[in-house]
């Protein structure tokens, strides 16, 4: 069952099972973290299968049934104690199949919860919901049992190290430099890069690349100006950053990278993955990600000064090193990891230094987490204080949720480093280098390419042909779009258009559907109350309705009303009308949930639709040249929601003092700066 990148609306269902277990969390969640364990009382068998894009999936039957079934694990977090995943085959009529268990601490023991949601045929949709709670019912009345029986799984034997690390070049300006453990005979599939943050260099990735790389084909890069790296004739932009690992996979002759960032680092890596998505096998992301691209101009710009002043009266990045080292350094550091910071940041030329905080402080994106289009492992050290776990939680949820609403099927993890800081893979290297072997190994195995299956190739050319007519009907309007001209923007043939869409009809309701599924993603966040999601909504809204091929779009439609006004009704009902009734369904179930007072859950969505952005959307419509102003939209979307929530909130005062917070910090959490 494919993740259906056009599919039309259809019926669905939510079940959730929650149960109190009288045992430590630990215990019950030592059950359920065992994704390919049958230990539920109706499964026959079960076993793990390693998919052709390396994600984790069981295949299982169940008890006086004949068929099988077949489940993805998506998120996974030991952290959390919580794994969602996605049924791919199995239940005749289900679309969309997709759930989520976690077990949280309660007074006396463990609180589990249990959730699917179901996308059905009309008449599918009962059958698989009363079977789904069925299921759920039975496996949560079997836990108590099983969790006084288990122990906790102990802590796989961290990697044996012992490679030795070599330094290389890469002449040119910039001349760029790297540590490797060696170039492989033959060209690897995927070279595993490390990139370092602002106050370090190549050398903080010495325990990764003894150990790891004895195992996998590695190089630890120096940024522009760091280490034995050069700046080049120009200010480091991120493309620039960008164009340098591209650079070293040519040198080594590797096919994809697999990048693993720290800090800043993390930053580039993300930014690597909005560029060239095709080019990357996985991302391993910790201490950060978002970096300043979610800051408010005021915040990144206090950041700059606050660390460029400094600089420009004479000092270096040594004088300031000890105080720095003081706040990312966690309280477990020793000696010898406190002395590696400090050297790692006191070898930073000023003018080095500089020109990274430049280019990191004025991003040019806030990143579109759909994009991303690999497995991702986020980590970060319990007393992070510039990345702290919550807010890594919350971005992973993100990245989840983004590649979910798009289609696709995410392969998220995200763990936090017990006694780490902000470098946790310094102060935590064990813990650090077993979770990242286990992902590169599960990744990249011996290095033997994976062959795509056929299903990935499907989903690869669905992806293909709708971002190729977004491009067509954007650029010419419905009725100028060929179906040929799509067809060879997409590198397919006519009659596979016709096989994936049907006509140019379909393609098109295919190509707004999937800004209506992007748009209500976070509605339907697994994490977030009512403000938090909210404003989520707000600025997905605002960065997809205002992005400049959409509002093309819109004016062409427009322009095409009076003469076919059956395009303008069919972009009005496929688009904003289907968006509109998933408010209208948001709405109404904040209120049953006690959070939202309506008399009419049509009305007040309209409300919430047309008090957030219609302003800036018609002003942007008719002004074909201006930019939208992130600080002028948050001034919007801020007095839109204070409207809304004084007139329908439940609880006003404290959701009103909630969205203050939220505007504080600007258009969305900031995640993983560092010093």
């Amino acid at each position: 069952m494919a993740p259906g990148l056009g599919r039309r609306l259809m019926p669905q269902a939510t079940v959730q099972q929650t149960a109190k277990i009288a045992a430590p969390p630990a215990r019950v969640w030592a059950v359920l973290r065992d994704f390919a364990a049958p230990w539920h009382p109706d499964m026959a068998w079960c076993r793990e299968e390693i998919a052709a894009d390396g994600a984790r999936e069981r295949v299982f039957a169940m008890t006086d049934e004949d068929g099988r079934y077949r489940e993805r694990l998506t998120y996974f977090s030991d952290a959390e104690r919580s794994l969602s995943y996605v049924l791919t085959e199995g239940i005749e009529g289900a679309q969309d199949y997709r759930a989520r268990v976690r077990v949280e601490a309660a007074e006396g023991g463990a609180a589990v919860s249990w959730s699917a949601r179901i996308i059905a045929t009309a008449a599918r949709l009962e059958p698989v919901r009363a079977g789904t709670e069925a299921i759920l019912r039975r496996g949560l009345e079997a836990l108590p049992a099983l969790a006084r029986e288990v122990a906790p799984p102990a802590a796989d034997a961290p990697p044996q190290g012992g490679a030795e690390v070599l330094r290389h070049h890469i002449g040119g300006t910039p001349r760029l430099s790297y540590l490797t453990t060696g170039q492989p005979d033959t060209p690897p599939e995927a070279l595993i890069v490390f990139l370092h943050g602002i106050g370090g260099n190549a050398t903080n990735w010495t325990p990764q690349l003894e150990t790891l790389g004895a195992r996998h084909p590695v190089a630890a890069l120096d940024m522009r100006g760091y280490g034995e790296s050069t700046l080049g004739f120009l200010p480091s932009q991120i493309d620039d950053y960008c164009e340098d690992l591209l650079q070293l996979a040519r040198a080594f002759r590797a096919r994809k990278l697999l990048l693993c960032g720290l800090s800043m680092g993390s930053w580039i890596a993300t930014s690597f993955a909005m560029r060239h998505p095709e080019k990357l096998a996985g991302l391993i992301l910790a201490g950060g990600c978002t970096g300043m691209s979610e800051a408010d101009p005021d915040e990144r710009e206090t950041f700059r000064v606050s660390r460029e002043v400094p600089l420009s009266q004479g000092q270096s990045p040594a004088d300031f090193a000890p105080a720095v080292v003081d706040v990312i350094a966690g309280p477990d550091a020793g000696p010898e990891v406190r002395r590696a910071l400090l050297e790692s940041m006191a070898a930073i030329p000023a003018a080095s230094y500089r020109d990274a905080l430049n280019c990191f402080c004025n991003p040019v994106e806030r990143f579109d987490f759909a994009r991303i289009d690999c497995p991702v492992l986020m980590v970060t050290g319990e007393h992070d204080r510039l990345a702290p776990p919550e807010e890594i939680r919350a971005v992973s949820y993100r990245i989840h949720d983004a590649i979910a609403a798009r289609g696709g099927w995410p392969d998220v993890r995200f763990e936090v480093l017990e006694g780490a800081g902000h470098l946790c893979n310094l102060e935590a290297p064990e813990a650090f280098n077993r979770l990242a072997d286990a992902f590169l190994t599960r990744l990249l195995g011996t290095g033997e390419e994976r062959r795509p299956s056929r299903e990935d190739r499907r989903r690869a050319k669905s992806r293909r042909i709708l971002d190729a007519a977004l491009a067509e009907f954007c650029a010419r309007g419905f009725d100028g779009a060929s179906m040929n001209a799509i067809a060879e923007r997409a590198g397919v043939s006519k009659p596979t258009l016709y096989q994936y869409f049907g006509d140019k009809d379909g393609l098109f309701d295919a190509v707004l559907d999937e800004g209506r599924v992007v748009l209500l993603a976070p509605l339907g966040a697994t994490q977030g109350d009512l403000v938090d999601r909210l404003w989520q909504f707000a600025w997905t809204y605002a960065d997809f309705v205002l992005r400049p091929d959409m509002l093309s779009l819109a004016r062409l439609i427009l322009g095409e009303a009076e003469r076919r006004p059956e395009s303008a009704v069919a972009y009005h009902r496929s688009g904003p009308g289907r968006a509109f009734a998933g408010i209208v369904t948001f709405v109404g179930e904040m209120a049953a949930a006690g959070r939202l007072e309506v008399d009419d859950a049509e009305l007040a969505a309209q409300d919430l639709w047309s008090l957030i952005l219609s302003g800036p959307r018609d002003h942007y419509l008719h002004h074909v040249r201006e930019r939208p102003d992130r600080a002028s939209l948050a001034r919007h979307i801020t007095h839109g929601l204070r409207v809304f929530l004084t007139v329908y909130s439940a609880r006003p005062d404290a959701d009103l003092a909630e969205l203050e917070r939220h505007a504080a910090a600007g258009t969305q959490t900031t995640t993983g700066t560092q010093a």
